[in-house]
């Protein structure tokens, strides 16, 4: 069980009621994770949302040449493997320990069951994904546009 206080450092998380939270809380995990221990492996299936307490992830994929990417380095407060809630997703990424960790997790299929029970509770997580996946294809297009204008190939 995970108290109200350091789920509320979450952003996915801080602008919900405590009601909602008292009730995340009771199937909220906290884990310490070692310097480069790995999470998740890319294209393997999600179980778990992760929430970043301390530390710092980076969440990498490997391309089509081989050559490992960084998309991501994710900060405190941050969460990353939402798309768990969804049913079988397969992470796009490698989600790596930068340094010591805490991370709380959320099982997807106990969330799923705390959705079934309160509709409102599930109503108000999923606009919450929804937001998160927004923020996140905002600043993944603001990359790409970046990449596209500093590329060699697009200067005049």
């Amino acid at each position: 069980m995970v108290g109200i206080d350091k789920l509320k450092k979450i952003q996915f998380l801080k602008n919900l009621p405590d009601s909602i939270l008292e009730k995340i809380g009771t199937i909220a995990v906290s884990e310490t994770f070692d310097e480069e221990s790995i999470l998740v492996r890319q294209d393997q299936k999600l179980h778990l949302v992760y929430m970043l307490v301390s530390g710092k992830i980076f969440l990498n994929c490997r391309a089509a040449s081989g050559k490992a990417l960084t998309l991501d380095e994710l900060s405190p407060g941050q969460t990353f493997g939402v798309s768990a809630l969804l049913g079988d997703s397969p992470a796009t990424f490698t989600a790596i320990c930068a340094e010591e960790c805490e991370i709380l997790t959320l099982s997807a299929d106990q969330m799923v069951q705390l959705f079934e029970q309160d509709y409102q509770l599930g109503n108000t997580m999923m606009q919450e994904v929804v937001l998160l996946f927004k923020s996140n294809m905002n600043k993944h297009t603001r990359q790409f546009l970046h990449s596209l204008a500093t590329h060699p190939a697009m200067a005049q």
